[in-house]
Formats: C-alpha cells, structure tokens, sequence
C-alpha cells in the first residue's frame, strides 16, 4: 500500500470529464474533487510513480446489490503484492480491463439448486449468417471509483434483471486483465449473494479436484477461468453455437467432450464440433476418457451434489452421452427409439430409471465390473532364500482376501505367476520372444500351466514358498542386484480382483539395491482411476517396467505381411508412455501392434495409433506424473539403451495363398539402440532434427552431452523449459 499511501500532497482540481464519468479522485477529469500528485521523482518524473506495483493482477468481489432494476458489484484490484491497482491505468501502470456476467440460480421443484440463468446474454453470430443467444460478460455499464488508493470500485450492470427472484441466489463472474512490461496477467472471481438476506445455495455437481485430478491446473478461455463453478455462470441452457447449432450449457457440453470417440453419434460418422473465437474449429470427435465412460463418479464423486446422477436422471444430461436415444417415434435419422417407449417433454424418468430397483436402475448400468472393489486381494513378498547362481531361486510370500490370511491351497487363485527381472541398474530381461535377450521366462504358479514349485510355510497364515522350475534359473554370469515380482487375481472374469503386483530386490552379489523409483503410481490411478492391463491382471504402474524395458520392441505383435519391411517401436516404459501421452502432438506417428496378434486371416494384426492421444495437461508438466525432480538431466548411470527392431520377411509370396509371413521367414534383420537421454528426450520430442541433435553430441561410445547444456543451471535447463 506504500505506493498509493504516497499520494497525498493536494494539488490542483482537474477538468470536468466527460458526461457519464463518475469521476475517479486523483485523475484529471474528475469533476469538482481534489486532484492529487505523488512527491516529486527523477528527472521527467511527472510525480506519478507507476513503478511502484508490480505485475499482475488480483481480482477479489466483495459485494453484490441488486434490485429489480439494478444491480451493483463490488470489487477490489490489487497486484501480485497484494499493492492496490488503479483501474484506469492513470495512477498505477497498466490499466486493468474488466468484464462481469451475472446470472441467478434457479431451483427444481423439491426446492433444490438446479440450473443458472443469465441476464448477461449476446447474439452470437457466425460466418453464414446463423445467431444464436449466448451468455456473456458485460462491461458497458457504469464503473465507479470508491477508493483508488484501496483500489475499491463498483460496477453497475447494464442488462435488464428479467426474471430476477430476490429469494434466489444471484452469482457474479468477473474477470480481469491487465498487461504490464509487456505482459498481461489475468485473474477471475466468482461470488454469489442472496437480495433476500437469506442463505446461499450452490448448484455443485462436480468438484474441482475431480477435474484436477487430470487437467492439473484447469484454465479455459486463454487461462481467463481457472475453477469449474465459474463455467456454469456462461454456460448455460441459454448458449448455442450458431455455427453448428450445438447446446453450450455446460452438462450437455461436457459430457459430449469426454464422450468424444464413444459418442454414439461419432461412431456413426457425425463429427462432434464447437466453433470457437475466430472462428477456430474444435473437433472432440478423438477425445478418449481414460477411464471406463460408465463411471460416473469419476467426475461427479466428491461434489456436494455429486450423486444426483443417480437420483435425478433428466433428458438432456443422460442423452448428451447417449445421443442416438429418441423420445419420438419414428426416430429421427441416425437414432433409435427409447427402450421405454416415446416419452413426453418433461416426462419423470425416476419411474423406470431409479438409483436402484426397477426396470432399469442407473447404479448397475453405470457399474464398471473391472473396478468393482468390493473385495480385495493383497500379496506381498515377504524375502527371497540364498541365492546361488544357476539355480532357480525360492521366495516367500502372503496372501490375504479382504484383509484375511487366505490358504490359496484349498481356496486357490484364478491366476498367481511370478518373474524375475534385472539387473537393477536397469531392467534388460523379458521372456517374450521377438527381443534381442531372453535367459528365462515368466512362471505360472497357480492357473493353466502351473509349473515350479508350491508349498505352505504356514497356510492359515497365508504365508507359502515358490520355488521357480528348473528351467528358470538366475544366470551364472548374474552380478548385483535383481527382482522379483508377481500377478494375482482371485477370478478368472471380471470382477477379477486382481491384486496390485507386488515385487521385492534380491542381492545376487553385493548389498540389495532396489530399481529407481520414477513415477508415482497414485499419479497414475488420478487420471486412470486404477491402472491394470492385459486382461485386468496386471495392476499398478511401478509392474510396468518389468516387462516394458529397454530390451523390448513390439516386435511380436507388428504387422507381418510378405514382401514387408517393418520397424518395430521400442515399447520400453520410459519411451512409450512418453510417446503415448505426447499423442496428437507427435510430429510423426507412433503405432504399436496390439491383440489380438498378427494371424494368417489378419496379417495386419490391430494396430493401435497413439498420435491420436489428447492429453489433458500441459506436456510440459512432468509432475503430473513424475516423483519430484526424476526428469532432470543428467540421467542416472547404469540405464540401458533402448532398442527398435526392423523386421523384414523373405517369404515368397507364391508359395501359399496367404499375405501373412510364416516362421522361419520373418526375422530381425537390424537392431537400433537409442542411448537413455536420447531415448526419453526424442519419445516427446520426436522430430528428425531432433534426433540428429542428439546424435550429433552423443559418442561413438554411446557417451551423451545433453546435460551440458540442458542440465542444471545450463542455458536450457529442463527444468526451466519444462516450467509450469
């Protein structure tokens, strides 16, 4: 507050303004009031001090009048320090430009918070023609100075209040921006008042930490609205595009988007599209939720009102996702009729469509069986016996079902296997054929092809001893330290109730030295809900890496036609994920084969193309996934090189009536290796010139410079390139 306290010394009165201005004290064109000047400064120094606030912007309301025809907000500015803002600009640098919307909550019939209605409202307009009604902000009312020094002013509404109910909640949204040394700082503030003098109520069916828990700091508009009660106050029943003729209220809208490529509309050829400023185009036809879409609570979980999916189904939020239902009959093109029947406009969907009960009860369609947690499998790794190498190695481990010691000798498991991966330096092991090393295999201890051995230290304990086959041993030549890890699930069929894969260091030779720590699993499981592959068995992020290691290409599932060459992509963990978060920002693409695996019917096998990935954060936010400060250069020593595969075929196509390239013609016939930097750096940043970069300063020795200049503190340092 020093600067403006500053200001103090009476000086002249300054012009009239002109008519409408309400005057502002201290600024030439305020009529009749005392001008005022700062003491004086440097030479040319007008006696305006405009370098004493700082940059940015602070939009705090502090009050909401209303009347049938009236109603007045009260706000303060200030700067990033907290310094009061003139909002003209005169007196502070940087005038601060200003825009509020207003809107009143309405309520439901059981009295309950139920949808906004603005007063602040446009016509839209697109290219063609089309308008369409749209909520806005206003800032052609009447701005009025309080105390520039405190940098409290009000604002006067222009719109007409039509409909304004003193009983109901009235919510105003404004925002602020403000550019100062060049650059512009933003800052938005809801707040919401009752005329009546009588409680506030608030509309809130979904949380700002369910849409944090994936898009991390949430910022629409270029940054302008940062909390997701703010997008009611705009988004209303009220908003179309006038370009696609597409709702913009805010439940239809979002669940569209997260929708995305399961839209039943989608899948039928219609593109799901809102036209934006300038006339930008925003396709959320690829949009893929990365979880079950079924799952409701994945959105509206934790929200004060986050259950009235369940309890208060209605049209227009239930047919957003589910967009070829019709209420009419004959259906219009591209929908089907409603599985009820024709339904009239308003009709009560409770009927037949309650929580639970009935005909069709919502929890149980909404159910996600391979999430169901009703039960729960834990095993942990309790030791490993001597090592000798060359031999199998022996461990104990427990087993428990919903916290109980469980004998999985009278009550076995679907599915229980076991691996053994390392060095720990790096993991370089992987039983699947098709890479470039394979000393041992995967082993089943409990399920189809049950091989080792299986017996009870202490069954009522839940406590047992594996001891790996006779064909899996730990290799002679085997140094330092290796692990082993598990897989388990109690069904065969969802619900699975797979547990999340244990594993454990062992020393071959030497002290134990556990494998690096990377990610954060639970980082995982915020977006993904409860991360599990291949089948639902496979849980948890940090059993990734056993298997998606430097050592493995997709080389086993990429397509195998005749007359082909291939390259197979490097599906270590630290380059495909990388890969597959960048998606649609990859300047080239990146397809791996999937299941089911290349056959003589599908030589093609299924690919997967990842470019198409829209991740919802920043990419350049690595703690979104990433234990603190695991990004930075230079990376730990011991990492093994990653490798790609080309594949070719030598089949003779005449030979057989097939495209698909039989065993023994298809063969690796070169192997790349990408040094660890290069690899993690070039799976985001993927273009050629990027990679020669990082050729060019790595040695013939494999030995990479990329610290050197993006290492702490080097000119281009990670971690300020990578700043959120």
């Amino acid at each position: 507050m020093l600067a403006i306290a500053a200001v103090a010394c009476e000086g002249p009165a300054g012009p009239e303004g002109p008519a409408g201005d309400p005057g502002i004290p201290g600024v030439p064109g305020d009529p009749g009031q005392t001008g005022q000047v700062g003491p004086e400064g440097p030479a040319g120094d007008d006696g305006i001090n405009p370098w004493w606030t700082g940059p940015g912007v602070d939009l705090e309301i502090t009050g909401l009048t209303m009347t049938a025809t009236q109603a007045v907000v009260a706000f303060r500015l200030r700067d990033a320090a907290g310094v009061a803002l003139d909002r003209t600009g005169r007196l502070t640098s940087g005038a601060v430009t200003l825009g509020f919307a207003l809107d009143q909550l309405n309520v439901d019939t059981a009295g309950e918070p139920d949808a906004y209605v603005a007063y602040t409202t446009r016509t839209a307009t697109a290219p063609g023609g089309a308008t369409a009604t749209q909520v806005t902000t206003e800032s052609t009312g009447t701005f009025a100075a309080v105390d520039v020094t405190a940098g409290t002013y009000t604002y006067t509404f222009a719109a007409s209040l039509t409909g304004f109910d003193p009983a109901r909640t009235q919510v105003v949204l404004g925002v602020a921006s403000r550019t100062y040394d060049g650059a512009t700082a933003l800052d938005s503030h809801r707040f919401a008042a009752r005329p009546d003098g009588g409680a506030v109520a608030d509309h809130a069916v979904v949380a700002q930490a369910a849409c944090a828990s994936c898009h991390g700091e949430f910022a629409a508009h270029g940054g302008r609205y940062t909390v997701v009660d703010q997008c009611e106050v705009c988004h209303t029943a009220q908003s179309t595009d006038p370009d696609t003729g597409n709702t913009l209220e805010l439940q239809v809208m979002i669940h569209k988007i997260h929708a995305g490529d399961e839209l039943p509309s989608v899948v039928a050829g219609t593109p799901y599209q809102i036209i934006g400023f300038g006339g930008a185009v925003h396709d959320f036809s690829t949009v893929a939720f990365p979880q079950a879409l079924n799952r409701c609570d994945a959105c509206h979980g934790g929200a004060a009102q986050g259950t009235h999916w369940q309890t208060k189904p209605a049209d227009k939020a239930c047919r957003s996702c589910h967009d070829d239902i019709s209420f009419v009959d004959p259906p219009p093109a591209g929908q089907r009729l409603h599985g009820g029947g024709t339904q009239a406009p308003g009709a009560v969907c409770t009927v037949c469509h309650p929580a639970t009960g009935s005909v069709a009860p919502i929890v149980a369609a909404h159910f996600d069986r391979v999430l169901d947690a009703s039960h729960e499998l834990t095993v942990d790794i309790l030791g490993t016996d001597p090592v000798v190498r060359g031999a199998p190695l022996s461990f104990t481990f427990q087993v428990k079902y919903d916290g109980v010691a469980r004998d999985i000798t009278t009550a076995p498991l679907a599915s229980l296997r076991a691996l053994i991966v390392g060095p720990n330096t790096d993991y370089t092991t992987y039983w699947t054929v098709g890479t470039s090393t394979n000393p041992w295999a995967q082993a089943t201890i409990q399920g189809s092809g049950a091989s080792g051995t299986l017996a009870a230290d202490d069954a009522a304990q839940g406590t047992f001893r594996y001891t790996f086959p006779a064909t899996i041993v730990i290799p002679a030549a085997a140094t330092g330290s290796f692990t082993v890890a598990m897989e388990a699930a109690v069904n065969a069929a969802d619900p699975r109730y797979p547990a999340v894969s244990p594993s454990r260091a062992f020393a071959v030779t030497g002290t134990t030295v556990a494998r690096r720590q990377v990610i954060d699993p639970n980082k995982c499981n915020a977006c993904h809900a409860d991360l599990r592959f291949h089948g639902g068995n496979r849980r948890g992020a940090g059993y990734c890496v056993t298997c998606h290691n430097p050592e493995n290409a997709n080389a086993d599932r990429i397509a195998r036609f005749e007359s082909s060459t291939v390259l197979a992509e490097s599906v270590d963990f630290r380059v495909m994920i990388h890969k597959i978060h960048m998606g649609d920002e990859l300047t080239q693409p990146y397809v791996l084969g999937g299941n089911p695996t290349p056959t003589t019917l599908n030589p093609a096998g299924t690919p997967q193309n990842f470019g198409e990935v829209r991740y919802p954060r920043p990419r350049t936010d690595c703690a979104a996934c990433h234990l603190d400060g695991t990004w930075r250069l230079p990376a730990a020593t011991g990492r093994a090189q990653s490798i790609l595969q080309e594949l070719t075929c030598t089949e003779d196509p005449t030979t057989d009536t097939d495209s698909y390239c039989t065993a023994p013609f298809w063969n690796v016939t070169q192997t790349y290796r990408l040094p660890p930097e290069t690899s993690v750096c070039t799976s985001c940043h993927d273009a050629s010139y990027v990679a020669a970069h990082a050729t060019i300063n790595t040695t013939i020795l494999g030995l990479e410079a990329c610290a050197t200049c993006h290492g702490p503190g080097a000119a281009v340092d990670v971690d300020v390139v990578h700043a959120r």
